[in-house]
């Protein structure tokens, strides 16, 4: 559960949290199969590579983040139960901008910090 408070910050602003998903990075693999291998079957090696994974903002705050896109950065997410930090890169901004209300919107980041290990 992520409990209310919620905040992340990259690029030197902070937002609030109103919901997170993260996707974890996958598993690069290696089709092995030889000529020898029944045709049916599919030998599949992992190289010990992993793309990375994402992480999408449901956000609201003062700061508009659309001059951030391209950014590479840190990206620390924290809460009472939550603590999220990883080098990102802020791939797109999705704005909600109403007269009086603060900025809302979804931010997706590439994060980019994973090793295979």
């Amino acid at each position: 559960m992520l409990v209310s408070g919620a905040r992340f910050s990259f690029g030197g602003s902070n937002w609030s949290i109103s919901s997170l998903s993260v996707e974890t990075p996958t598993a690069e693999v290696v089709d092995m199969t030889g000529i020898q291998d029944d045709k049916r079957s599919c030998v599949l090696v992992p190289t010990g590579v992993m793309t990375g994974g994402s992480v999408t903002v449901d956000f609201y705050g003062t700061v508009d983040p659309q001059g951030l896109v391209g950014t590479r950065d840190n990206l620390n997410l924290f809460s009472q139960n939550l603590s999220i930090r990883r080098n990102a890169i802020l791939e797109k901004a999705n704005l909600d901008v109403r007269t009086g209300e603060a900025v809302r919107g979804t931010l997706t980041f590439r994060l980019t910090d994973y090793y295979g290990y």
